[in-house]
């Protein structure tokens, strides 16, 4: 691997000194390297080059001896494998399928639930990453960790599909600078600069600032996606044992929206060019987030840390657009145009408290951790609709229309606006405890409060409901075969409020989401390849569907389930040859409906039963290619099935290849579809929601590193 991934960086363990300062690990470096002291390898390190990696800024347990399935990403693979936001790292992520009716909103799915929770360094809530509200641009974070699962624990209520917590880039004490330039397919520019420097002589104050730039457009034509990204933090160590640090970032992300093709109706896909375009001549989806975050890390004892966390985030989201629904037939692509104009505007807080230390009891020492959190969310909306323009648009022929004109003003028969508050807090707890030399417990808890409410038009109450001291519980256990295996099993929880109301007008209650989980990790290669594997089974009861004596409301005896493993591998092979991906099986359906036809059918069609998503690269760091190197990736989906068209199996395979100019030189090309396949990536119906999957492109970058 290239020297520009050698910059140290700073992350909060949950067991060692609040803001250590620990260097990412380099796959390609010698011995000699290593005894020279160019990179000391930590106890910690950002994903693969050691599986110890700690699971999360509050979790007491090592990724190893975690009784549950998680993945951890680093900057270094965003680089490899040119992932540029969120929505990309899920695209390459084992076991998540990505879906989307309209372009700008995706929706991203694991163990056949949507991924609902997002935490920004170990705090939950809104705090303006939330998809599809704002899918966040990757160049903010150092990594990201996926929690398949369950996760109330930490992250609150939501669905059963797992967490995702982005870890920021912090200031450091050494200094360090990079800027790249990156070109590519469908006239993509972008540019990127990010500084971290101390400000005083000792370190002891530090900051880290940083932009980025992009203009590109995409295979669809008419397609467009710009940024501007900007960031800055500063770090004080008022004393010793007392770090506080703050910052803020700006985001102003804009993009061209359309809704997918349709299907034939009794035929299924479409075969039409993949760069079909339907919608007005000026779609748009635009949003603007500004966010501000402080932190107090206090180091209490050897053994004993605590840290105050809290943000807040102001969005703006616009959006414009044209769009039509099909089907359509074989030989008449016409459908009518709708006109939709909407605007969000929203205030979102959230914080977090956790004391977490180490004790001894019966000679054993065991860990523990509590803490509180808090996250509030105002939404304020308000939409204009036209569901008569008198647009048509031809697949067959098209010609994109203008325009027309919807005024976001009172007045219209389709004017809509509205306000959501949400209100959550909770406590939770969670202890390790050492039962035997070999044997491990987890058990923790949370207790949660939450009230929402809804109103619109004149302020009107017209949805409300609250969920009080909700207890969610979790019980692990860790069994050690040999300092490189264990085996593991868990039960976690989690739960959602729904706001459908029965006859009687009492609320339906919050849906109930359980998981069982076993599996087996192995932590091989002196703790370099983190090997996993995980059978699951998850039931969500209490889902509101339609009361069959009266369908306006709803009952609450809905049950689905969701079963199937995993297999996992993160790390390195050898010092140069680094290995990320795995396969994944899913099989779900619904148990109980008021409507039979649903039981036995898959609650959620579109995610294939199979799944296999790999990456390698190797770096050749002796001989006359010294300073080279190769690597790929290759992703394969089972039969998808949606209403009314299929999606076969496919594979897509990518290549990457690096060169290292110079010490602080770098340039990469990656190249995406390699054998250009058309699929569709995104399934729906025959009415609109699928897309293709994008043609072979090639994106070339050079990275400026000192």
């Amino acid at each position: 691997m290239s020297n520009v991934s050698l910059k140290k960086i700073s992350i909060l363990s949950a067991l060692l000194a609040a803001n250590a300062q620990v260097p990412l690990g380099n796959a390609a470096e010698t011995d000699s390297d290593q005894a020279e002291g160019k990179s000391q390898i930590a106890e910690i390190l950002v994903l693969g080059r050691r599986s110890d990696q700690f699971a999360g800024a509050k979790d007491l347990t090592p990724v190893f001896e975690t009784p549950s399935s998680l993945t951890v990403v680093d900057s270094e693979r965003f680089l490899l494998q040119r992932l540029v936001s969120v929505e990309d790292l899920f695209r390459e992520m084992p076991g998540v399928t990505t879906t989307k009716t309209v372009s700008a909103y995706p929706k991203f799915f694991a163990r056949g639930f949507e991924i609902s929770s997002f935490l920004v360094d170990g705090v939950p809530g809104s705090s303006g990453v939330n998809a599809p509200y704002s899918v966040p641009d990757l160049f903010l974070f150092e990594r990201v960790e996926l929690l398949r699962g369950p996760s109330a624990l930490f992250s609150g209520s939501g669905s059963p599909g797992g967490s995702l917590n982005l870890a920021r880039k912090r200031p450091g004490k050494d200094f360090a600078l990079t800027s790249a330039v990156e070109g590519g397919s469908w006239d993509f520019m972008r540019a990127e600069f990010d500084v971290n420097s101390p400000l005083n002589d000792d370190g002891s104050i530090r900051g880290r600032a940083g932009a980025a730039w992009q203009d590109a457009g995409e295979f669809i034509d008419h397609y467009q996606k710009d940024r501007k990204l900007f960031f800055g933090s500063v770090a004080f160590d008022l004393t010793e044992s007392t770090t506080l640090t703050a910052g803020a970032h700006y985001d102003e992300y804009r993009s061209t929206v359309q809704v997918g093709l349709p299907g034939i109706a009794g035929v299924g896909l479409i075969d039409l060019p993949r760069d079909s375009y339907a919608g007005g001549n000026e779609n748009y989806f635009e949003t603007k987030s500004s966010q501000v975050y402080g932190e107090l890390a206090q180091r209490l004892t050897d053994t004993w840390n605590a840290r105050l966390n809290v943000q807040y985030t102001k969005l703006d989201r616009e959006e414009e657009y044209l769009w039509g629904r099909g089907p359509i037939t074989a030989t008449d692509g016409t459908i009518a145009l709708f006109g939709y104009h909407g605007a969000h505007d929203a205030n979102l807080f959230s914080a977090d408290l956790n004391v977490v230390g180490a004790f001894e009891l019966f000679g054993r020492e065991h860990g523990v951790l509590f803490g509180a959190d808090y996250q509030r969310s105002e939404w304020e909306y308000r939409s204009n609709s036209d569901s008569d323009t008198g647009l048509t648009f031809n697949y067959y022929n098209p010609v994109i229309p203008a325009q027309p004109d919807l005024p976001l003003t009172p007045g219209g028969e389709e004017y809509f606006s509205g306000k959501e508050v949400q209100t959550q807090y909770g406590v939770y707890g969670q202890t390790r405890l050492s039962l035997a030399d070999k044997l491990t417990g987890v058990l923790g808890a949370r207790v949660a409060w939450v009230k929402y409410d809804y109103q619109e038009f004149d302020n009107i109450p017209t949805g409300v409901y609250s969920v009080d001291a909700k207890v969610s519980p979790y019980v692990g256990l860790v069994y050690d075969f040999t300092q490189q295996w264990n085996a593991y099993a868990s039960f976690a929880d989690v739960f959602q409020p729904q706001a459908e109301r029965k006859a009687n007008f009492a609320p339906v209650g919050p849906v109930i989401g359980k998981q069982y989980e076993v599996g087996m990790k192995g932590n091989l290669i002196g703790g370099r390849l983190l090997l996993s594997g995980a059978l699951y089974r998850i039931r969500q009861s209490n889902r509101a569907v339609a009361d069959p004596n009266d369908p306006n409301f709803s009952v609450g005896s809905g049950l689905v389930q969701s079963e199937g493993f995993e297999l996992e591998a993160n790390g390195t092979l050898t010092r140069s040859w680094t290995l990320e991906g795995g396969y994944t099986y899913n099989k779900n359906k619904t148990l109980r409906d008021t409507d039979p036809a649903l039981v036995g059918t898959q609650f959620i069609p579109v995610i294939p039963e199979n799944s296999v998503k790999l990456f390698t690269n190797y770096a050749i760091d002796e001989g006359a290619l010294a300073g080279f190197s190769v690597g790929g990736g290759l992703t394969w989906n089972s039969e998808s099935i949606g209403v009314g068209v299929v999606q076969d199996s496919y594979v897509v395979a990518s290549l990457r290849g690096g060169y290292q100019i110079s010490d602080s030189a770098l340039i990469t090309l990656n190249i995406n579809n390699l054998f250009d396949k058309t699929y569709y990536e995104n399934i729906r119906d025959t009415r609109f929601g699928n897309y293709y999957g994008a043609p072979r492109s090639a994106f070339l970058r050079l990275t400026i590193s000192y």
